[in-house]
């Protein structure tokens, strides 16, 4: 899911009328839902996150006004989870928003207390202000030890049961995300605690029994999960709290695809794996470790965050390795660039609309015509959108285009990687994949053959 634009989100400085910005917007004002409130005394801007698989994703941001007020105004939300930061050291206040909501709080760096607002809201407000006996030491600078923070784990523990009963309101999808975030968030604390730094440490002989069961063999395997904006950190923090805890002996840190196999679902695999990206200096460690768990990158938001990744440690120097980019072929076969490795590949990326790229056609083919039995191959890669597939092909057979033609769909994978922002591009790449140029010279002048020659006396 892409996060909403913030040009969709209207903040509002809370003595304003709200209503008048709301008609002239694109949703009607039924579907708005307001946030708004007070903030604390010396915080001068309030930002709204929304959830993206498991991460919060700014969608706007407001200064507070000299009243300390600040609202949101957003069309037709998503449902979900929402939080609001005001930078301070004590986290997020997390609420819950439906279209037509309007939620009056104030604000107090982490917790809040509401005015007026859903069921939704005030049910969770319940919650957090139990979870904040707990929660509240679980963050730097704390100075609370084990010596206080077990014993509010264990009174907090045996009136879970009695909370999730009490969950009631009219909305059931609200009533069993927020059962089944009661769970996940006294985890999340209870691991966090033992692994942020105190002036005392306990012995794991002085852990409480409830530590014994959060480690298990099937690990988070409801995709409500994503729905928390902790999900990515809450992941990251069981691997972590498995390797110190688990009882299991390694030799050296577990492996990428060890750590996913913590998890039995597959979204969340993917998760996990997106959360550790940042943790490889080379773009060679980084494709080791992600080619037997690439599969589990199953969202477009995944691929993206992977996709970074990878243009993150290139230069797109020569001899560097190309980019695995893939499309189809006229017949609807994938192929991928991989494939065509053992060859010199020549990648011309055009469109039928593309006056330039049609200008550079019957050089090309000449070009083509005179590399005939040579050890290179001439690969066509689209970027007409999905919708002029048809066109594309047609344009294929008309013109008896040779070599490997593969439809994009698309500014897809290949132009974001590569940064290509123009059409023609030319690519030249040898014959074990690696970077020759990425910005090759058109075939309408002598420098690309040249190119080519060069690459092949080389083997």
């Amino acid at each position: 899911m892409k996060p909403t634009k913030v040009s969709r989100l209207l903040p509002l400085v809370a003595c304003l009328a709200w209503t008048a910005r709301a008609a002239a917007g694109p949703a009607p004002v039924s579907s708005l839902a307001v946030i708004q409130g007070q903030a604390p005394e010396k915080v001068k801007k309030i930002t709204l996150y929304a959830v993206e698989e498991g991460r919060k994703a700014e969608i706007a941001n407001t200064t507070v006004n000299e009243q300390h007020a600040f609202a949101f105004a957003i069309p037709a939300p998503k449902e979900g989870f929402y939080y609001l930061s005001t930078g301070g050291a004590k986290g997020d206040a997390r609420i819950y928003i439906k279209s037509g909501d309007q939620l009056k709080l104030t604000l107090d760096n982490g917790t809040y207390t509401i005015q007026a607002g859903s069921a939704e809201n005030k049910q969770l407000l319940q919650w957090q202000n139990q979870l904040h006996t707990i929660s509240q030491h679980t963050f730097l600078g704390d100075t609370a030890t084990y010596l206080s923070f077990f014993p509010k784990l264990e009174a907090l523990l045996p009136k879970i049961a009695g909370l999730k009963k009490a969950v009631n309101t009219p909305n059931k999808k609200f009533n069993d995300l927020l059962k089944y975030t009661m769970d996940v968030d006294v985890e999340f604390a209870a691991m966090r605690f033992l692994l942020i730094p105190h002036s005392k440490h306990p012995e794991k002989s002085q852990y409480p029994a409830y530590y014994g069961q959060i480690i298990q063999d099937e690990k988070y395997c409801d995709n409500k999960l994503l729905a928390n904006g902790d999900a990515g950190n809450i992941v990251r923090l069981y691997e972590t709290f498995t390797v110190i805890n688990g009882g299991k002996k390694r030799q050296g840190p577990p492996s990428l695809k060890e750590n996913a196999s913590l998890f039995c679902n597959d979204t969340i695999k993917g998760l996990l794996i997106t959360e550790s990206l940042g943790g490889f200096r080379t773009f060679e460690s980084l494709t080791e470790a992600i080619a037997p768990v690439k599969q589990y990158l199953l969202t477009a938001n995944q691929q993206e965050r992977y996709l970074a990744a990878e243009k993150a440690l290139r230069k797109f120097s020569a001899g560097e390795q190309g980019f695995n980019f893939a499309g189809e072929d006229l017949s609807g076969k994938k192929v991928s660039f991989n494939d065509l490795k053992g060859k010199v590949v020549v990648v011309d990326v055009w469109a039928t609309w593309c006056g330039p790229c049609k200008a550079e056609l019957p050089h090309l083919q000449k070009l083509e015509e005179e590399m005939r039995g040579q050890n290179v191959t001439f690969l066509g890669y689209s970027v007409d959108e999905t919708k002029d597939k048809e066109k594309w092909a047609a344009f294929v057979k008309e013109k008896d285009m040779k070599g490997v033609q593969l439809f994009g769909a698309g500014w897809s994978d290949v132009t974001k990687f590569y940064d290509i922002k123009g059409i023609p591009r030319f690519m030249v790449f040898d014959q074990q994949g690696r970077i020759v140029s990425i910005d090759a010279p058109r075939p309408s002048t002598p420098e690309l053959k040249a190119m080519i020659e060069k690459t092949l006396s080389k083997g």
